[in-house]
């Protein structure tokens, strides 16, 4: 009997958090878990960055199995779903990198200041601390607006959930797709900012406090919208 608790304690532990698995690319969400997105180094606990902002894990959290390249056209519809609804407060954001010239996706591992904003959930007025106060709360599916600016060519997508529950002990959920941009513009993406680097262990949009008042900023550069 003992045996069979503690099995089923470490059960309710993996559901407990969650992962982002499935790639979304206009209307179509991948029906198999790690495709086209990186798999993760815990995918079985569903836990967090175990090494904080600051962490090399932070950029993708890669265990270094490959996966295969979607493709979005520029202006189309693209983000990553979760294992299960986020049910922590805190904001979604995205990230794009796009690979060098003559690297396979596939082996470029995103290292440098090559990242720009895509998506950053905007914080509720009130009520921080409550996860359904989030527009992120309680749902599954992420997904932001490509822009028409956005060169073709080949990107990491990096989707990042920042739990803020835990006042001072951020848990942040990561992991990377990857896609080909067609039919892309001209625009030059930015600022450019580097993983682990734009965050420090201290940063205000990371370890903030929910339940202390005031108003939250999410951590990292501005939105590049083309």
């Amino acid at each position: 009997m003992r045996i069979v608790n503690v099995a089923l304690f470490l059960a309710g532990l993996a559901e407990a958090h969650y992962h982002f698995p499935y790639l979304i690319t206009g209307s179509t969400k991948d029906t198999v878990q790690w495709k086209h997105v990186r798999q993760v180094k815990n995918p079985d606990s569903n836990d967090f960055v175990a090494g904080g902002p600051t962490s090399p894990d932070i950029r993708c959290y890669q265990n270094g199995k490959k996966a295969e390249t979607g493709t979005v056209a520029a202006g189309g519809t693209l983000g990553i779903g979760a294992s299960q609804a986020v049910f922590h407060p805190g904001p979604i954001q995205f990230y794009m990198a796009k690979a060098p010239a003559g690297v396979s996706i596939a082996d470029w591992d995103g290292a440098g200041a090559v990242w720009f904003k895509t998506y950053s959930e905007k914080p509720p007025t009130s009520k921080l601390g409550e996860t359904s106060s989030w527009l992120s709360g309680n749902k599954q599916d992420f997904t932001f607006t490509v822009p028409k600016a956005t060169p073709s060519g080949d990107y990491l997508v990096r989707i990042e959930h920042i739990a803020l529950h835990n006042t001072g002990k951020p848990q942040i959920y990561v992991a990377c797709g990857q896609v080909t941009v067609t039919g892309g513009g001209n625009g030059t993406p930015g600022p450019l900012v580097e993983f682990p680097g734009v965050y420090a262990a201290n940063d205000p949009g990371v370890v903030f406090n929910l339940y202390g008042g005031g108003q939250y900023k999410a951590p990292g550069p501005a939105v590049w919208t083309g």
